[in-house]
């Protein structure tokens, strides 16, 4: 139960850094905003790979 917990908490902590990352790069202007923005969207598609590899069958 501890471990899962732990992963919870662990992917809420990167979801919310990641979607904080993006709303932060939008207020600047520049390659250091988009490169903010790139890395809070990679984050997020890194979640979404790890809640749709549980899913998906190895055949």
């Amino acid at each position: 139960m501890n471990r899962k917990r732990g992963l919870l908490l662990l992917a809420v902590l990167i979801g919310s850094g990641s979607l904080g990352l993006i709303i932060y790069g939008q207020k600047l202007i520049g390659p250091v905003g988009l490169s903010l923005m790139l890395v809070g969207l990679a984050g997020l598609l890194s979640l979404l790979y790890a809640y749709n590899k549980s899913f998906t069958s190895e055949e």
